[in-house]
C-alpha cells in the first residue's frame, strides 16, 4: 500500500514537471487563461448584454408602436321566396370582402413612467457593469490562489520524499548501530515509526496536490503544467485606512449596490406614475372591399385621435405597488450600507493578513536556521552516544515543520496581497496589466444602436463547440 502511494507520488509529480514542454507556465499565463475560459465570467458578460437590452426596450416604449392588420374571406348568401302568382324564385349572393390597414399610437405622457423607466434600466446597466468587474476580480483570484495552492502542494511533496529520505537514513543508522550494541531496539521502531508516518506524509501530500489540480482546472480551464515562481507583489495601498478609503470608493460590490439602490429610486416614480393620466396619439387607416360588384363596394377610412385615460379606481393595487417600490428602495438602502460594512472589515482583515504573513516570513527564516543548525548539532551528538535516535528524529521534525511552515507563509502572502488588492477594487487585467483584450462593455450596446432592428448572433450560445442551445446536451 505505501509503495503504491509513493510511486503514484513520484507519477504525479513527474507528470506535473514535464506539462507544458519546454517553458513553465507563469502566473500572468494562468490569469489570461483564466479570463479568456472561465464559464462564470462569460456567464456575467451575457447578463450585462441582458441588462443593456432592457435600455432598448424601456426607450422602445417611449417611441410608440405601428401595426399592419388585413383580413380576406369568402361567403355566400342564398335564398328562395314565393313569387306572385304562384312562381318560385331564388337568388344567391357571393362575395369574398378585404380589408386592410395600419394603425399607430405615439405616448404623449405616460406620468413618467417612459423616463423614470430609461433611468432605472440605464442603471441597471451600471450595476451589471459592476458586477461584471466583481465577478472578473473573483476568477482572477481563484486563479491566483489556485496557482500558489499548487505550488505549494509541490513544494510540500519536495519536503516529504526529502523527509523520507533523511528518516530512511536514520533508520539504517539505527539499525547499524543496534548491530553493534550502541542502542535498543526501541531507538530502532521509533525510527521506523518515524519512516511510516512520513511516507503517509508523503501520501496525505500527494491528495493535496491532486486537489488543488482539480481547483486550478475549474478557474483556469487547463490542468497546471511546470509553474513558473510568480513575480514580485504588485503594489499595494501605503496603509489600512487608505486601503479602506479605496475600497469604499471603488469596490465593484459596492458600486454594484449604489446603482441598485438608485434604480430603486427610480422605480418608485415610475409606480407612481402609474396613477396619473396617461395621453397618446393614435392614428388609423383602413381600406374594405366588400368583394360586391354594387357600387359602394370600397372604402378608404382614414382618422387620428389624441386618448386620455385617467385611472379611477384599480382596487388598491396601484397603490401597493408604490409602497412596495418604496419597501424595495429601503431595502437597497440597507444593502449599500451592509455592503459598506462588509467590505470595511475584508479590506482590513485582508491588510492583517498580509502584516502577518510578512511578520511569519521573518518568523520562519529565523526559525529555519535555528532549526537547521540544532539538527546539525543533535545528530553529530548523536554519533557520539550523546543524543537518542528520538532526539535526531524530533529535531528532523522541527525542522520539516519550519519548512513547511515558511513554505505556507509565503503562500498565504501572497493570497492575503492579491485579496487586497481585489477588496480595493483594483485585480482587474486592466489594472495587472495582462497581455490580453479586456472585454468592452460599450460594443454590445453600440452594435445594437448601429443595427437596431437586427437580430445579432455573437456566437456566445456555443462558446468554442462545447455544446448547444439545441444538441439536446448541457
Amino acid at each position: 500500500m505505501i509503495r503504491g502511494q509513493l510511486g503514484a507520488a513520484l507519477l504525479l509529480v513527474a507528470s506535473a514537471a514535464a506539462t507544458g514542454g519546454a517553458s513553465a507556465e507563469t502566473l500572468s499565463d494562468a490569469l489570461v487563461k483564466a479570463y479568456m475560459n472561465n464559464p462564470s465570467l462569460a456567464s456575467a458578460r451575457a447578463s450585462l448584454r441582458v441588462a443593456d437590452e432592457t435600455v432598448v426596450q424601456e426607450q422602445a416604449a417611449g417611441l410608440g408602436t405601428i401595426n399592419g392588420t388585413a383580413s380576406l374571406s369568402a361567403s355566400s348568401t342564398g335564398g328562395a321566396s314565393v313569387l306572385q302568382g304562384g312562381g318560385a324564385g331564388g337568388s344567391r349572393v357571393t362575395s369574398d370582402p378585404i380589408s386592410l390597414g395600419i394603425s399607430g399610437a405615439i405616448p404623449i405622457y405616460q406620468g413618467g413612467r417612459v423616463r423614470y423607466g430609461i433611468r432605472s434600466a440605464e442603471d441597471g446597466v451600471r450595476a451589471a457593469r459592476a458586477g461584471l468587474v466583481d465577478s472578473e476580480q473573483t476568477i482572477l483570484l481563484a486563479a491566483v490562489t489556485g496557482f500558489e495552492d499548487v505550488r505549494r502542494a509541490l513544494s510540500f511533496i519536495d519536503l516529504a520524499r526529502n523527509n523520507v529520505r533523511v528518516i530512511a537514513e536514520q533508520v539504517r543508522a539505527a539499525r547499524d548501530r543496534f548491530e553493534v550494541g550502541e542502542v535498543t531496539r526501541t531507538d530502532v521502531s521509533q525510527a521506523e515509526a518515524r519512516l511510516a508516518a512520513s511516507r503517509s506524509s508523503l501520501a496525505s501530500a500527494v491528495g493535496t496536490l491532486a486537489t488543488a489540480r482539480q481547483a486550478f482546472i475549474a478557474v483556469v480551464g487547463e490542468a497546471p503544467g511546470t509553474l513558473a515562481t510568480p513575480p514580485p507583489l504588485p503594489p499595494l495601498p501605503e496603509s489600512e485606512e487608505a486601503a479602506v478609503a479605496l475600497a469604499l470608493a471603488e469596490h465593484p460590490q459596492l458600486v454594484q449596490a449604489r446603482f441598485n439602490a438608485r434604480r430603486a429610486g427610480h422605480e418608485v416614480k415610475r409606480a407612481a406614475g402609474a396613477g396619473l393620466p396617461t395621453v397618446e396619439l393614435r392614428g388609423d387607416l383602413a381600406y374594405t372591399n366588400s368583394g360586391l360588384t354594387q357600387s359602394g363596394g370600397e372604402s378608404n377610412v382614414g382618422s387620428v385621435t389624441i386618448n386620455a385615460t385617467v385611472p379611477l379606481w384599480t382596487g388598491g393595487g396601484q397603490p401597493s405597488a408604490v409602497r412596495q417600490a418604496q419597501a424595495t428602495l429601503a431595502l437597497r438602502a440597507a444593502q449599500v450600507q451592509e455592503t459598506a460594512r462588509v467590505i470595511r472589515r475584508e479590506t482590513a482583515v485582508a491588510w492583517s493578513n498580509v502584516e502577518v504573513a510578512r511578520s511569519s516570513i521573518r518568523a520562519n527564516s529565523q526559525q529555519i536556521r535555528a532549526a537547521q543548525i540544532a539538527f546539525e548539532g543533535v545528530r553529530e551528538e548523536a554519533t557520539l552516544g550523546a543524543r537518542t535516535t528520538l532526539d535526531v528524529l524530533d529535531a528532523e521534525a522541527e525542522l520539516l515543520n519550519a519548512r513547511v511552515q515558511m513554505i505556507s507563509s509565503k503562500r498565504d502572502e501572497y493570497v492575503a496581497a492579491y485579496t487586497l488588492l481585489a477588496a480595493v477594487g483594483k485585480l482587474t487585467v486592466a489594472h495587472l496589466g495582462l497581455n490580453v483584450p479586456g472585454y468592452d462593455t460599450d460594443a454590445y450596446m453600440d452594435g445594437v444602436r448601429r443595427t437596431p432592428y437586427a437580430y445579432i448572433d455573437d456566437g456566445s450560445a456555443t462558446p468554442d463547440g462545447e455544446w448547444s442551445l439545441f444538441d439536446g446536451r448541457p
